[in-house]
């Protein structure tokens, strides 16, 4: 199976992070709300999981010592890999 590079998971979580960040200050712009969810859905769909729970911690432990370990905690009503996207995800960043 392949596994995407360390770097991305921390990338992505970081991305996740700075987003969730943004929301919890202001009200939340349809566009900011896009983003936030098309990094929940690449965060699940890269590490093979169901939820931004489980993504969260699969990215952070494939990770290991890299950049992005700081821990945020996932609000209930996160959005989940459930939503339906059509974008294909970029195939740069898979390593073997």
């Amino acid at each position: 199976m392949l596994q995407a590079h360390p770097t991305v998971l921390s990338d992505l979580v970081e991305r996740y992070e700075s987003l969730h960040a943004k929301t919890d200050r202001a009200a939340m712009d349809p566009a900011l709300r896009q983003q936030l969810d098309d990094v929940t859905y690449t965060l699940c769909v890269i590490t093979g999981t169901r939820s931004l729970e489980q993504a969260l911690a699969a990215a952070r432990r494939r990770a290991g010592g890299g950049r992005g370990q700081a821990r945020t905690a996932v609000p209930s009503s996160s959005t989940s890999a459930s939503s339906s996207h059509s974008r294909t995800m970029p195939t740069t960043a898979i390593a073997g």
